[in-house]
């Protein structure tokens, strides 16, 4: 039996091959049905953020194949990127870039066609190699994709206040703290509530009460209730001490925590500072922690962390594609600013990481590098 089946699928294969050959020599390339599908001039829509003919450029020139021509047929697919549907395979910024038919609200360019994608990422990288001097993955990416976080400003020195937008006068006439606003928000409580005036609760046995000349009151005493406990035997025949119930009898305060009031009657200078002294000392606190780092309120500034490790991530994956480390020269362009071996992999690598499921064919880097012009002592190009 089973050398009945060997038999039958030998004699059949060669003509299955065959006939899927003729099959496949009968079908018309794809770019060419893809550029008689296309006779109307790609437009950029700032509605959906694509480009009319994003679906036959996909399916034309990005890899995997598979993935490619399966979204070229779907209206919406889900692992499309942005910038693929902008015919941007690099995720350039706008800046008047040949084939630039308009951006979306970040700034991306939307490009008639992938080709112009290609031309204007490798003129970019020339000019970030050459003329900024930009030569190492990092480098690189810290400018084409930089860290979306923003540092906040140095805080200001001791003693100098923080410039602040003037206010208009005819906003506010007499300051921004007597505008109408500012006198409801002083004089009320969140919710709608008046804060009213009331007066500043002063406890008797505080410091601020013998200041202002305040007899001391000590506070009702708690009665205490005795309890018996066992005395050791060392302790027998030991009886209080004679002065403890004169002073109990003459009225004078404990000297434990029942009695606050009896810290500050104590006559020693040591110990209880004069009202002048605690008032001088007082008065200077605000100008000793105006120094105080440790007081400013400001919020902190954001942390880049998240954006660090993707940066870091990126510059390894280009640097990868070479078998480089992400600081090491990528050696991408002569001193004539002629393109070398290592620009093709490092274009198919950041076009990879840009795009993500999908990105750019061989075919597609290799004609914007032949399409590289020459450098010349007048060409500049536009600005990134």
């Amino acid at each position: 039996m089973l050398l009945n089946t060997l038999i039958l699928v030998t004699t059949l294969l060669p003509h299955a091959e065959a006939g899927a050959d003729a099959w496949l020599r009968a079908l018309p390339p794809l770019a060419a049905t893809y550029a008689r599908a296309d006779t109307q001039p790609p437009r950029f829509d700032p509605a959906t953020r694509s480009v009319s003919n994003w679906h036959a450029q996909t399916g034309a020139q990005l890899t995997p194949r598979a993935l490619a021509v399966t979204a070229s047929l779907a209206e919406d697919p889900p692992y499309v990127a942005r910038c693929v549907r902008l015919n941007n395979g690099w995720c350039i910024k706008s800046a008047r870039w040949p084939g630039e038919i308009g951006a979306d609200a970040e700034g991306h360019t939307a490009f008639a066609t992938l080709d112009d994608g290609a031309d204007a990422a490798a003129s970019l990288l020339r000019r970030y190699y050459r003329d900024y001097n930009r030569r190492t993955a990092l480098a690189i990416v810290r400018r084409w994709a930089p860290a979306e976080c923003r540092v906040a400003a140095a805080p200001a020195r001791p003693g100098r206040s923080i410039a602040t937008p003037a206010v208009s006068a005819a906003l506010a006439p007499r300051g921004l703290g007597r505008t109408l606003r500012a006198r409801y928000l002083a004089t009320h409580r969140p919710g709608g509530a008046s804060r009213g005036r009331a007066a500043l609760r002063v406890q008797p046995w505080s410091p601020l009460a013998r200041m202002a000349g305040r007899p001391a009151r000590r506070p009702a005493a708690v009665p205490r209730v005795a309890m018996l406990q066992p005395v050791p035997d060392i302790a027998a025949g030991i009886a209080p001490s004679s002065s403890e119930p004169a002073r109990r009898s003459a009225g004078w305060p404990s000297r434990g925590a029942a009695g606050p009031a009896a810290l500050l009657d104590r006559k020693a200078e040591s110990r209880v500072p004069s009202p002048d002294r605690m008032l001088a000392e007082s008065a200077l606190l605000p100008a000793i922690a105006t120094g105080l780092p440790v007081l400013d309120l400001r919020l902190p500034a954001p942390l880049c962390t998240g954006d660090e490790v993707r940066i870091q991530a990126y510059a390894g994956r280009i640097s990868a594609s070479v078998g480089l480390k992400p600081g090491d020269d990528l050696d991408l362009f002569g001193p004539d600013g002629v393109p070398r071996a290592n620009l093709a992999p490092v274009m198919l690598a950041m076009s990879a990481v840009e795009l993500g499921t999908l990105r750019a064919g061989p075919d597609l880097v290799a004609g914007a590098i032949a399409r590289l012009r020459p450098l010349t002592s007048a060409a500049n190009g536009p600005q990134p």
